[in-house]
């Protein structure tokens, strides 16, 4: 059994679902996966020339055998006018779409990890033993002005054509009510290298403590909420790690501290330096509908967690035994506090057990 996955994400980028999505594939029977970058799915615009929005991020890596990576190059950004977009890029798509063709038979997946043209043309110009969406996103919230939209009609018929939607929220998981028949929740995870037991924890009501985020800092980060936490905390540091691609504001308080962005593998070693773990997004169209792995990452590794409230957070929250636990510090306004706790080590082979089992090699 073969599979091509259109993924959201390149494959020379840190380790994230889909890189642990295709590592269980091929444990669960795929015998070979064909990779395909992310393609720009809007116009250029204005964030393309915020300093260090295109920096390289450190890779993750999973080197996998039976894993081909192609991309589609090149391509000029233009697919929210869908007739000029394929006329400007046809070389582009052609040579693509006659690689999967001389790569796929007639037992082979289609995995797409986010809409696009060249998923559609690829659903209805050939057939495949099954067509997944693993909606990790919503996807629209995005892009803005016609690229939405766009962006909105092309999601709407991946939906149409696909036998599954894999939605990773709870909120993703209403988003796709209407084709209720088709949708399976499946959430996210962590890898086993985050479950270790913490050492020489500190009294969070009593020791100075080390706040700690790891991740990309963009446009969604709740940069309000994290001044507040440094003004009420100012004996505490906040260590964001990560690379940045938002502009930071001025004058932050000084016990905000920048560190730079680290691989997925290293991420375990910083959290054993913390004390508590942040999740700082903004709620917004775009992280209504995020599961953070964070989230996974930071209860494997025994720390406790503030999150502001957005998305499945809110679920995990009320999921959570200890989330009625008193925090022992102040918070900033509209926090969530998880205490420690292993209940919630759910590792990527976990989840994807079952998944795969009853659905992808159905």
């Amino acid at each position: 059994m073969k599979l091509v996955y259109l993924s959201p994400v390149p494959w020379a980028s840190m380790s994230q679902r889909p890189h642990y999505f295709i590592q269980h594939a091929l444990h669960a029977g795929v015998n070979e996966v064909l990779w395909i970058n992310p393609y720009p799915g809007r116009l250029p615009g204005l964030q393309d020339f915020v300093p260090g929005r295109h920096a390289k991020e450190p890779a993750g890596r999973l080197e996998l055998a039976n894993l081909h990576v192609e991309s589609v190059q090149p391509v000029f950004p233009l697919e929210p006018f869908h007739q000029l977009f394929k006329l400007i890029n046809f070389k582009s798509l052609h040579q693509i779409i006659k690689k999967i063709a001389d790569f796929k038979d007639e037992n082979t997946i289609i995995v797409i990890g986010k809409p696009s043209l060249l998923a559609v043309e690829l659903c209805k110009k050939h057939s495949w033993r099954r067509i997944v969406f693993d909606a990790m996103d919503n996807y629209p919230a995005f892009f803005s002005g016609y690229s939405s939209k766009s962006m909105t009609k092309i999601e709407e018929n991946i939906v149409d054509i696909v036998d599954n939607i894999l939605c990773t929220s709870h909120p993703l998981q209403k988003k796709f009510a209407h084709q209720a028949n088709k949708v399976q929740l499946c959430l996210n995870a962590c890898t086993p290298g985050f479950a270790q037991k913490r050492k020489n924890t500190k009294k969070l009501g009593e020791d100075t403590l080390t706040f700690g985020y790891v991740g990309t800092i963009a446009s969604w980060f709740d940069w309000k909420w994290v001044v507040e936490l440094a003004n009420l905390h100012p004996q505490h540091k906040i260590r964001l790690v990560g690379p940045l691609k938002t502009l930071k504001p001025r004058e932050l308080p000084t016990n905000i501290i920048f560190d730079k962005a680290i691989s997925h593998d290293d991420v375990p070693g910083f959290l054993s330096e913390i004390d508590v773990g942040l999740i700082p997004f903004l709620d917004n169209d775009i992280t209504h509908y995020v599961d953070p792995i964070k989230y996974y990452e930071y209860r494997s590794s025994g720390l406790p967690i503030l999150s502001t409230k957005f998305g499945e957070m809110s679920w995990h929250h009320a999921d959570t035994e200890n989330s009625t636990t008193a925090c022992p510090f102040n918070l900033p306004t509209n926090s969530l506090y998880f205490s420690p706790s292993d209940i919630h080590h759910v590792t990527w082979d976990m989840r994807f057990a079952e998944l795969f089992k009853n659905t992808i090699m159905k």
